[in-house]
């Protein structure tokens, strides 16, 4: 159905199934015990990644996870992580599916690599990271052009951070760099003491996003003091309730005020927050903005230049987010191959949605994630769908 569009369609947020065997090949030799791994416990396995144990949640299994639409199955059938989806693990497969999809291009990130970035110890998050990151420039390889790399900065220590940084985005190409939401270092995201992770993410001209998986390892925050032990809350909680309280912090902290055209996403989290959570934000600006010197702008300005949110295709309040915010701050994402990505990870139903405008769609399918993540579309390609 993509064929009706005259632009291609560019999906903001997807993700790679990590070949962990392949992941620990290309993590240094000191860090390499700390890559992440699937260990065999009878019919379920345990994942670990930087020292720490994950169980798998009563009645899931890992490869159920990444595997669309796997947990809605009337006749479920538990799966090791291995027999996960191929179009994780195979860039070949991810292109084919592309293409079948109708969608040119790609921004991925990882899975299990989510939670690099939360590793406690310093330097076993930074060994981590930096294997994550190379697997996921060695994946987008296969076709750089149509899929881009985006990288993980280790949380516990800002040198560290902006050394990764630097790293992934100079000799690895990432388009953008992230760690997860919520409290995952000495500091949250929001505090002074991330100044030289942010001003190297503005010195670099890449966006830097806050991406949570649900198997986080802060020992306290939002999701693991009110839902630890019952998924669907817990999974609700760290990708949306913390990306809130991540966006309240960076934009009122003014954190993105002391760099002009730096641009900041929170991804996975929804868009129908978005709205009333800014609409709250700029009446503080309005009230009480002497009470918050850093904060220089509106914050409603700055979120619609320079900040972004994903949405998939079944999103409530699609349509009324996407005029509040004048066409701009909201991307689609596929979410592909997670359990819950919708309709396989199909745009069809926004490309054919009558609610939408066709100024609207376009910006929805292709011009914000193209300007936020500063990508390179070869003209051929959008002549081609012209």
């Amino acid at each position: 159905m993509a064929d009706k569009l005259d632009y291609p369609i560019i999906d903001a947020d997807s993700h790679l199934s990590e070949d962990l065997d392949r992941v620990r090949e290309l993590t240094d030799a000191r860090y390499r015990e700390f890559a992440p791994r699937m260990t065999p416990q009878g019919p379920s396995e345990i994942f670990s990644i930087g020292g720490k144990y994950l169980p798998q949640p009563p009645g899931m299994s890992w490869g159920e996870t990444i595997s669309p639409g796997a947990f809605r199955k009337k006749q479920r059938t538990p799966l090791k992580y291995a027999e996960g989806d191929p179009v994780g693990f195979d860039p070949k497969a991810r292109l084919a599916m592309m293409d079948d999809h109708g969608v040119y291009g790609s921004v991925i990130f990882p899975s299990q690599g989510l939670f690099a970035g939360a590793i406690p110890d310093p330097k076993i998050s930074a060994g981590v990271c930096r294997g994550i990151n190379r697997y996921m420039a060695e994946f987008c390889s296969e076709d750089a052009s149509r899929m881009w790399n985006t990288a993980t900065v280790p949380l516990a220590d800002v040198d560290l951070a902006v050394e990764e940084a630097r790293y992934a985005v100079n000799e690895l190409n990432a388009v953008a760099l992230f760690a997860p939401s919520g409290m995952h270092g000495p500091q949250p995201i929001y505090h002074p003491y991330y100044d030289p992770l942010f001003d190297a993410v503005a010195e670099l001209g890449v966006p830097y996003c806050t991406h949570t998986g649900a198997a986080v390892f802060a020992p306290s925050g939002l999701a693991v003091e009110r839902f630890d032990g019952v998924f669907p809350p817990y999974h609700m909680t760290t990708h949306v309730c913390e990306a809130m309280m991540a966006s309240l912090g960076i934009l009122t902290y003014g954190v993105m005020d002391k760099r002009p055209g730096m641009k900041v996403g929170f991804f996975e989290a929804g868009a129908g927050w978005t709205p009333f959570w800014v609409s709250r934000m700029q009446g503080n600006f309005h009230d009480m903005g002497w009470m918050m010197p850093a904060l220089k702008r509106d914050p409603m300005e700055t979120f619609k230049r320079d900040c972004i949110v994903t949405i998939e295709a079944e999103e409530a309040m699609l349509v009324e987010t996407l005029e509040f915010f004048d066409g701009n701050a909201v991307a689609w994402s596929s979410d592909v191959p997670h359990f819950d990505c919708e309709d396989g990870g199909r745009p069809d139903d926004l490309v054919t949605s009558a609610q939408l405008t066709d100024a609207a769609r376009k910006s929805l399918l292709h011009d914000n994630a193209v300007e936020f993540f500063g990508l390179k579309i070869p003209e051929t390609v959008a002549q081609a769908a012209e």
